[in-house]
């Protein structure tokens, strides 16, 4: 399968078309980006139902190099339980790489990430690393088919 980069005109002229400050987003993320952006987001305000709304119907979930399973479980059995333990969950996002197959019906972002974590007892974890969408195109919008979230301590 063949991909393209995104070029800088595209995203300027898609931030450009951004609503402003003080105006509401669209409720539906549908480019790459906007969808990998929104899934971001809703781990800082512990927004499962939002993030639910990300995934594609099938769906797999990577964290660390281990299988966690299709969102569903990963939301069930991991995710779910450690954002209650949390008394805060801040990401940084850095610069993201996207590219979009030719016909584009698939698309990759990957977004380097610094995050830090305020457990409910008062002790801070803070990590960096890189969270990989591999998103596909379901009706008019991308959604996550696979993600991987691999980061380690900030030393």
């Amino acid at each position: 399968m063949r991909f393209r980069k995104i070029s800088l005109g595209l995203l300027v002229a898609a931030f450009l078309a951004a609503p402003a400050a003080g105006q509401q987003a669209a409720a539906r993320p549908t480019t790459p980006l906007e969808v990998a952006s929104a899934y971001l987001d809703t781990m800082d305000t512990a927004d499962l139902n939002r993030a639910e709304s990300l995934f594609a119907k099938e769906s797999s979930i990577f964290e660390a190099g281990g299988v966690e399973g299709t969102w569903q479980h990963y939301r069930e059995h991991h995710i779910g339980p450690e954002l209650a333990e949390f008394s805060s969950f801040k990401t940084t996002k850095g610069k993201p790489e996207e590219e979009v197959s030719a016909d584009g019906s698939m698309a990759m972002v990957a977004w380097p990430i610094e995050y830090r974590i305020v457990l409910k007892d008062g002790k801070a974890v803070e990590s960096k690393g890189t969270v990989t969408f591999v998103l596909v195109r379901e009706n008019s919008a991308y959604r996550i088919r696979h993600m991987h979230w691999s980061s380690r301590k900030k030393t």
